[in-house]
């Protein structure tokens, strides 16, 4: 964007310079007393100018002859700014009868004005280039109006113009445009039909009617209907472009904020650090996909993942080695994803994928393609990283917060039984691959009472002493008296649990301690059936383990742990 200043007065071109490249034009001057008309000519031959700032006294070249050459070679006037040196109210009424911009006194010369002028300079200017990228169809059955808006469009550099003669080729042309000029009376479809049509197909573009009859009732009824602006015909060329950059303006001006909206909606559904979905979008997904699936039944899962001892990686090497650990492990669940599916970031070191598949295998070995690429990827200046993954699908009774308990449950029971691994369902297996599990006592059985955690420390000793017991098979006196040992430890720890929480209020206590009465009687049944050779030893023990133990704990005890925060 170009700005010509022809002055007599090189002390005040300098301040004028600045002034005009401090907002983003760049500029030429030129010294009107030491050059000459011919020379002057020339620029115009090999430069367009946006704005053309001028000394008012300058007798070979008033602004009269300055607009006169210009319109001679056929150049779309620039905008002109006249500095004067002398006040004169009859010259300042003159030139803006002649369509200058503005008329400034040079010995008050008003800085703050003048950056206005040219901020809207450049805003015309830019307005003017976006027009030129809109693809524009002009309706109307008068040859002679198109012809002169073509006029107007070519003078103008504006290209991408289409121009219908016949309302109803329009209409059968399907093509898609961004500003319509409609005339309002045309034979088979009117102006007032096109626009309802235009608008029906086109929410956002910009429709002009064009009429020669000032209808007072009219041209309200055909706004109200969709069109953005009119113009009384004759068409005035002046009075056509303002009208045409106005309404530019404005759709611009709204692209721009809707454009600059979406950015902003999706910079607040996703996670800063990994780029992935965050909590909150996953939470409105998640919510619509769950109304969907009670509403037809088209069911989904979720996956869980969460990286094994990811404290240690922060302690260990900084939270920047983490942040890197963390954008590494999302990218590669997220490669793991097909495009129907998506991942976000829960918190922490904790990822969620939705996926529309309700086949627990299919999801299952996705699950396992994640965990083992995990596993065989090099973190570089961190150790060996693994992680754990949950998984439940949704089911026809799930409330949207049992779904995800289940599957923030299953996450769990990985976690305690041995890390590096999936569990689906709330399933735990105690043999896996034919190697015993280990259930580890850490941070996620602690409740923040000392009696409680003693005794769940000490039932997940003896149950992993059964377990090993259970995989040599042949030690059955031995699992015998764990048991018996394991049914004892668990009936006096249900009676100190239910008084402990019962001092403390616990609000959900009742249904609790009916929860150990069901779980104790089937306990007692089922190795009164083993005795009897009715149940399998590994039946009773993964009843122990599965039901009585970790998932009592993580399915039920969780619930009353915020009891003991103070």
């Amino acid at each position: 964007m170009r700005v010509l200043h022809i002055e007599t007065d090189k002390d005040f071109s300098h301040r004028i310079q600045k002034l005009v490249e401090k907002n983003g034009f760049s500029y030429t001057k030129i010294y009107f007393y030491k050059e000459t008309n011919d020379f002057f000519g020339k620029l115009f031959d090999e430069t367009e100018y946006k704005l053309i700032i001028l000394d008012q006294f300058m007798p070979a070249l008033p602004v009269e002859s300055l607009i006169d050459k210009i319109n001679a070679k056929g150049i779309v006037c620039p905008s002109i700014i006249v500095i004067s040196s002398q006040k004169n109210f009859e010259m300042e009424k003159h030139y803006s009868q002649l369509g200058v911009m503005a008329y400034f006194d040079k010995e008050q010369f008003d800085q703050y004005r003048f950056e206005k002028y040219l901020q809207t300079t450049k805003a015309e200017i830019e307005t003017t280039e976006f027009f030129k990228t809109l693809s524009i169809a002009v309706i109307d059955d008068s040859t002679f109006c198109l012809k002169i808006i073509e006029k107007i469009f070519l003078d103008s550099k504006i290209t991408k113009v289409d121009y219908y003669h016949d309302s109803t080729e329009f209409i059968n042309c399907q093509k898609q445009y961004d500003l319509f000029i409609v005339d309002l009376v045309m034979p088979v479809y009117c102006g007032e039909v096109l626009i309802n049509y235009i608008r029906n197909i086109n929410r956002n573009a910009i429709i002009i009617l064009m009429t020669a009859y000032g209808n007072g009732q009219v041209i309200p009824h055909c706004l109200g209907l969709g069109a953005d602006d009119f113009i009384i015909k004759p068409i005035d060329y002046n009075l056509f472009m303002l009208r045409l950059h106005s309404c530019v303006s404005r759709y611009r001006m709204k692209k721009e904020l809707i454009s600059k909206n979406n950015r902003l909606t999706r910079l607040a559904e996703k996670d800063n650090l990994t780029g992935m979905y965050n909590r909150t979008y996953f939470t409105k997904v998640y919510s619509d996909i769950f109304a969907e699936a009670k509403n037809n039944g088209s069911s989904f899962s979720l996956i869980m993942a969460d990286i094994d001892d990811f404290k240690n990686i922060n302690d260990e090497y900084g939270h920047l080695e983490g942040d890197r650990v963390l954008k590494e492990f999302s990218s590669i669940l997220y490669n793991n994803l097909v495009s129907a599916n998506f991942l976000c970031r829960w918190g922490g070191e904790e990822f969620i994928a939705l996926l529309k598949i309700d086949d627990l295998d299919i999801v299952t070995a996705i699950a396992e393609k994640m965990r083992n690429a995990v596993d065989a990827h090099d973190f570089k200046n961190t150790a060996i990283l693994t992680a754990s993954f949950g998984i439940a699908a949704w089911r026809s009774d799930d409330t949207q917060e049992s779904l995800l308990r289940r599957m923030d449950n299953s996450l769990y029971l990985a976690k305690i039984t041995g890390k590096n691994k999936i569990v689906c369902e709330e399933k735990v297996n105690i043999i896996e691959n034919g190697i015993p599990i280990k259930i580890e006592w850490g941070p996620f059985f602690t409740s923040g009472n000392p009696s409680i955690d003693r005794d769940h420390c000490n039932l997940v000793k003896v149950s992993n002493e059964i377990i090993q017991n259970c995989v040599n098979g042949d030690n059955h006196d031995a699992i015998y008296l764990l048991l018996q040992e394991m049914i004892k430890n668990v009936s006096i720890h249900f009676q100190k649990e239910e008084k402990i929480i019962q001092q403390f209020k616990y609000k959900d206590y009742e249904e609790h301690r009916k929860n150990h009465q069901e779980l104790m009687k089937r306990m007692t049944d089922m190795y009164s059936e083993y005795l009897q050779h009715k149940q399998s030893m590994l039946d009773v023990v993964e009843f122990m383990i599965q039901e009585v133990l970790v998932g009592h704990i993580v399915k039920k005890d969780f619930g009353f742990y915020d009891i003991f925060i103070q």
